[in-house]
Formats: structure tokens, sequence, C-alpha cells
């Protein structure tokens, strides 16, 4: 290619930017090339645009550090040359590589600056790319209801921009909600609409992602016979259209459903083809997803060496990328795993290392929860404020009711928030915020005035196997059932907290040893007498408890400490049991 450099620079950039999904590497490629000779031509706006491209290609590569230098050098060249539009694009990219690394306070206010660009420039399709990209962090967050609200808010524009390929993603993402929340007949519905565009536009790579959401559906209603169907077409649009991570996590999920069957040879296959596409395009996510999956499998086959050989593999990996929920998960699953292979010492180590990383991502998730809800209250504030100073001079009487309004909603919105900082989002116990707070109290009260108190830690056994073979929809309803269960079971003056992930806190208020051991049991006896068939056919679930009511320990941290010990104590004698 010959002739004006900045032409050269702007069909690099948006050839890198058509690349960006079906081969990331290459577009990253193109776009550094576009960027240094933009840099040599001085050509702010064409570098900014290359830069938008790489730090885009860096972010599915799951490059996230160099993702982000690249945005922030792409929004300083947008704000040198003035360009609203590409500043508003970049500041968006940032919030979703936020978004990709789960910290979802981080990622609002980047995506809430990128869609007050957009609305002041009356860039309608700018708004609901940004909406939809709202969407994902509140879904991330598990505010369904927010991120509904603004999914639908992003369809609304796009439908009237008659923008097809934006109606696509946003039903899409409608669908993945709905089946989040276990709703499968809706998710097909969204899911099949979004084909049907996908079909029309001739995107053969999004047709690939909509078949696939199609499949997790009808896996979800138990039809694991036309999950597989489609899951196949899937797979041959998917590798015809280039769309590699639509590949890798096909693969896995076709897995998922032999290794529910039984059907284990099929699910190492599967699994292991999807372990070679991640790693031959540089997939590290999904990388530890296929180890994750083969050692699961394999610890299941009984064959434990070759399962800690690839579960040590997913460690390494996972202690690489920085992607801390997959870290417990790994060391869960080596706990188990050596735990099968009669080494207790590794065991119980990596049990503590899966409690210490757990800890970190979910003794911090409810304040993530709650500054989020916190940066939306700040930001619908400002908005209501501008939206007043535009209406200063309309008639006093008018100004009066809009002033009595916003003090009744800021009460509500008060409240909500109120409630949101003590209550877990999806399983409507007490969050780990108001755990800590209370135990504190109870703790402190029981000595003062010589009070019996207990504390009892409940892990569900095996529950990544739940969300493995029957969905995270399924593993969701299970956790919001099980909440209800542990509530239910329990007295008004007693506390139950979603600890983190699938454990749950018991506080047991003026309850001596005995009397705590008895209702634990009642718990235990509930959870697996429950219908779980009515949640998904062949569905078990058992509940592991550790109790501890030693009030002479030092404080109210090593009162669950013990109690977390007495659990993995019943997890090694043979889960299902209460010990303490």
């Amino acid at each position: 290619m010959t002739g004006d450099p900045r032409a050269r620079v702007d069909a690099l950039a948006g050839r890198a930017y058509e690349l960006r999904l079906a081969d990331p590497e290459a577009g990253l490629a193109l776009a550094r090339e576009a960027a240094a000779l933009a840099r040599d031509a001085g050509y702010g706006a064409g570098e900014g645009r290359a830069l938008l491209a790489s730090g885009t290609c860096h972010a599915l590569r799951f490059d996230l550090d160099e993702a982000l230098a690249d945005l922030h050098a792409a929004v300083a060249r947008f704000e040198e040359t003035g360009d609203d539009h590409g500043r508003a694009v970049a500041l968006a990219r940032i919030g979703n590589v936020h978004w990709r690394r789960g910290d979802y306070p981080a990622a609002l206010p980047w995506h809430f600056s990128a869609l007050a660009l957009h609305r002041a420039a009356g860039d309608r399709a700018g708004e609901a790319e940004t909406l939809n990209g709202l969407g994902s962090v509140h879904h991330g967050i598990g505010d369904y209801a927010r991120a509904l609200e603004a999914y639908h808010a992003s369809l609304a524009l796009y439908e009237a921009e008659g923008d097809r390929i934006g109606i696509s993603y946003v039903l899409n993402n409608l669908g993945n909600i709905h089946g989040r929340l276990g709703e499968f007949r809706e998710a097909l519905e969204h899911h099949g609409r979004a084909l049907a565009l996908k079909e029309e536009l001739g995107d053969r790579g999004g047709a690939a992602i909509a078949y696939s959401n199609l499949a997790t559906s009808c896996a979800g209603l138990g039809d694991d016979a036309r999950a597989l169907e489609l899951y196949a077409t899937a797979l041959e649009l998917g590798r015809a259209a280039g769309e590699r991570t639509c590949e890798a996590e096909t693969l896995g999920s076709i897995g998922d459903v032999h290794r529910r069957r039984g059907e284990h040879a099929a699910a190492l296959e599967h699994y292991r083809a999807s372990l070679e596409v991640s790693r031959e395009h540089g997939l590290m996510y999904y990388e530890v997803e296929a180890l994750l999956r083969l050692g699961g499998v394999l610890a299941e086959a009984g064959r434990v060496e070759e399962a800690l050989a690839h579960l040590s593999q997913a460690l390494e990996q996972t202690e690489e990328v920085g992607a801390r929920q997959q870290l417990y998960e790994v060391h869960l699953a080596l706990s188990a795993a050596h735990e099968a292979a009669g080494d207790a010492a590794a065991a119980l180590r990596h049990h503590q290392l899966f409690h210490d990383a757990r800890e970190e991502v979910w003794g911090t998730e409810e304040d993530r929860h709650i500054q989020s809800v916190l940066v939306q209250a700040e930001v619908d504030r400002a908005e209501r404020e501008a939206e007043l100073l535009r209406e200063k001079n309309d008639e006093l009487t008018a100004a009066n009711e809009e002033k009595a309004r916003l003090l009744e909603q800021l009460r509500l919105q008060a409240a909500e928030l109120e409630r949101l900082s003590r209550e877990d989002a999806l399983t409507g116990v007490f969050n780990r915020r108001h755990l800590d707070e209370r135990l504190a109290l109870e703790w402190e009260r029981a000595h003062r005035f010589g009070r019996e108190l207990a504390v009892a830690l409940a892990d569900l056994d095996h529950f990544k196997a739940v969300n493995d073979r029957f969905t995270h929809a399924v593993g969701d309803e299970v956790l919001r059932a099980v909440g209800r269960i542990l509530r239910e079971g329990t007295r008004g003056i007693d506390l139950v907290a979603r600890y983190g992930g699938e454990e749950f806190v018991l506080v047991l208020v003026e309850t001596p040893a005995a009397a705590a051991r008895e209702i634990c049991e009642r718990l235990r006896a509930a959870v697996e007498a429950h219908d779980w068939e009515a949640v998904h056919p062949g569905l078990a679930v058992t509940v592991s408890i550790g109790l501890c009511a030693d009030l002479a320990l030092a404080s109210p941290r090593a009162l669950v400490a013990a109690a977390d010990a007495r659990l993995y104590q019943a997890k090694r004698e043979g889960r299902n049991r209460v010990c303490g």
C-alpha cells in the first residue's frame, strides 16, 4: 500500500478492528504497525484510532494491562485532537477492560463518562453501545434489575436507529440474563431472535455465538440431545468464521453435557480440544477453564495423578493471569483431587489456600456491590441536578413539586441502599458485611452477659460439579433454595449470612453447643430431603457443616476459623454431616 500515509494508517487501523474477534493477534500486529506509522507522520487522530484497535485486541486476548495502557493513550490522543467520539469509545473500552477483570466499581465511572459524551453529542448509536456495556457490568455485579433496565434502554435506541447489528447484540445479552435467572424459555426466545438477525446480516461469528447460547438454554431445560445438535452447529459456524473464543467455549460446553451424562471419554475428548484451541490462540482464560474441566472429569474417573497434573498447570496459568475467582476454584479442585489421592496434608493446604483466595474475592464483593450502587446513585444525583439547572426558569410551583419528588426519591434510594448494604443480592440472606457487624456485636454481648453463642459454617458439597453439570443458573437456584431452607429453619434472633461462594454462616444466639448441633443436623437433613428434582432432573444436593461454640477463643474471627476447621473435618470424613 502506497500514497498518503494517513490513508494507510486509517486502512490498517480499520482492518485491525475488523480482525479483533476472528484473529485478535493479527489485528494487534496491524494496529501496532498503524500506530508506528501514525507517530512517524505526526497523525494524532490516526494514532488514537490505532491505539483504540490495539487496546481492543489486547482486551480480547486477555492482555488486560496492555489493553489499559493502549486505551488510556488513545484517550490522550483523542483529547489532543478534539475527537470526542473517539474519546467516548475509548472510555467505554476502558470500562469493558475493568469489567473483564471483575472490578465493576472501576468499570462504572468510565461507562458513565462515555455515556455523557455520547448524549452531549446526540450520538444515539454510541449511547446504545455504552448502555449495553453498562448492562454487562450490572450483570457481573448480580444486579439483574439494573442490567435488564440498561439492556432494554439500549435495545430501544438501537431499534429507533434501525441498527440490526446492535439489536442482535443486546438480544443475546438479554437472553443470557434470563438464562442466568433460570428462565430458559425466555432465554430461548431472545437468543432465537438474535440468531434470526445474525443470519439475515450474514454474521456467521455472531450466529455461532447465538447457536451456542441456544444450546445452553436447551441444556438448562434438560434437552441434552437438542443442545448437542445446536452446539455442533455453533462449532461449525464458529470455526468457519474464525471465532476462536466461541470455539473454545463451545467445545467445553459440549464436554459439560457429556460429563453430566457420565460419558467421561467424550467429555475428555472435547475438553482436550478446547484446551488445544485455547493454547493455539493464546486464550488464557479458556485455557484455565479447560484445565479445570479436565482435572475435574479425570478425578471423577479415578485418574487422580493425571487430574493433579492438569490442575497444577491450571494453577500456574491462573497465577500468571491474576484471575482471582479462577484461582480459588483451582485450589478447591486441587484440594478435592489430593483428598482422592489420600494426601490429607496437601488437601488441607489447598483447602486453606482456597479459603484465603476466596476470602480475597468474596470478602470485598459486598463492598464492591455497595460502591457500585453508590456510584450509580451519585451519577443519578448529578443528572438530576443538571436537569434542575436546565429547568430553573420554570414556574415555582412546578419546581417545588419536582423538589418534593426528588426528596422522596432520595429517601427511597437511601432505604434501598441501606437494604443493599445488608442483603446478599442472589440469596436474600444477610451479606458478609452485615455478618461481620452482627457477629462482633453478638460476641461482645455473649461475653458481657455470660450468654451462649454458636457459629456454624455450612458449605454445599461438590457445588462446582453442580455448576459444571447443570449450568450456573441451576447453581444460582440451588444457592437461593439453600438460603431459604437455612433462613426458615432458624429463629428470628439468629443470623443467616452468605459467607462467600457456596458457604453460609449461621450465628445461633443464646444457643448452647448441644442445641446448636441439633439445629445444624436438622438443617443438614432438610437440605438433603429438599425436592431438588423439581429444580433440575438428576440434581441432588447435600451440605457439610462445621460448628463451634467455644467462647474461650480470642475473637469472633477465631470462632469462624474454628468452625471452618470443623467444616473441613466434615468434608474429609465423607461430607453430608455435621462436625463440632
